[in-house]
């Protein structure tokens, strides 16, 4: 973990809370497994566009988008979350990819006129959901509010109560809780936000999954986070064939399992009814809440509706289709 978003909450007053889920709104929520990437200069949107999946120029301050940065073979090393205030662009990406993201940029860099910094600790970064309506809270998914002028707030897209992240600084976080009023003074923990976004079929890539999937295979495409309009970047060969030819061949879907088991991501699935020992897919990401594990999963498409399919080293428990 970051370790970022719980000291940014303590000093506005908030206290950790143990539940793995909020059951209030207003609620807040720590952002630990997230960080903050940095890109300044006149070159940082050109560099941007090179090595992303998504279209740089569609971002404004009142539009964030989802993108990714992939490798040469079109295998997604990271998602991300492109806010732009004024004229920087910052990176919501997780944390535990944010230094080798960061020094992959800056190969690219060369003499372009681009800085790139994992934001210090005094721009904070934390979630919240809010069913009311206000002149501060985007209505629409990705819409990006300025707050007070140096802050943003971005909707994200969620399955019940509207949700929204916060990036800016102390003060302009302290101005946001005396417009939303009253709340619960306990923060929610990241498993709990990274439930959220489990439920809203949001991808969440890590050291040992990174370069496992081309985008199409975790529904990136239909999230939004690809353009297939835009010029060249890194990985754009494979990607754009695997959608001009209609060949992607798995996909990403929501499961869970009750089990008492260890699953991480990485981990493969099989189908106890194909006629051989081939994987059909991998756990994208797995998280438990009570004795409930929640999982995304990429399976190939032939077998996305299959009965008895079961991660592998636990052949006994089946995944239910949600």
């Amino acid at each position: 973990m970051h370790d970022h978003s719980a000291p940014f909450l303590s000093t506005l007053g908030f206290n950790r809370s143990a539940a793995s889920t909020a059951s209030s709104t207003p609620a807040v929520y720590c952002l630990d497994h997230l960080a903050v990437l940095t890109l300044s200069g006149q070159d940082a949107s050109a560099l941007l566009q090179g090595q992303s999946t998504c279209n740089v120029s569609d971002a404004s301050e009142n539009l964030s988008i989802l993108g990714s940065f992939c490798s040469v073979k079109g295998r997604v090393i990271s998602t991300f979350l492109l806010v732009k205030q004024g004229d920087e662009f910052q990176l919501i990406l997780p944390a535990d990819l944010a230094e080798s993201i960061c020094k992959r940029l800056k190969m690219y860099v060369l003499r372009a006129d681009v800085k790139i910094q994992i934001t210090p600790q005094e721009i904070g970064l934390f979630g919240f959901t809010d069913n009311r309506v206000a002149p501060y809270l985007p209505a629409n998914d990705y819409q990006t509010t300025v707050f007070n002028d140096t802050a943003a707030i971005v909707k994200l897209p969620s399955t019940e109560t509207p949700r929204f992240i916060f990036i800016g600084s102390l003060d302009r976080a302290q101005e946001l809780f005396e417009q939303i009023g009253p709340t619960d003074r306990d923060f929610s923990p990241a498993l709990a936000w990274q439930f959220l976004d489990t439920l809203a079929g949001l991808p969440h890539i890590t050291p040992a999954t990174r370069e496992t999937w081309i985008p199409q295979s975790i529904n990136l495409d239909t999230l939004g986070a690809i353009s297939f309009k835009k010029g060249c970047y890194t990985g754009q060969e494979i990607i754009a064939r695997t959608h001009y030819k209609g060949k992607a061949k798995a996909s990403m879907h929501h499961a869970t399992l009750s089990a008492t088991v260890a699953i991480s991501p990485g981990l493969k699935l099989f189908d106890v009814d194909s006629d051989n020992d081939q994987s059909i897919g991998e756990v994208v990401n797995a998280l438990q809440i009570d004795a409930t594990w929640h999982l995304l999963v990429s399976v190939k498409n032939k077998q996305k509706n299959a009965d008895h399919i079961f991660i592998e080293g636990h052949q006994s428990a089946f995944l239910a289709w949600q």
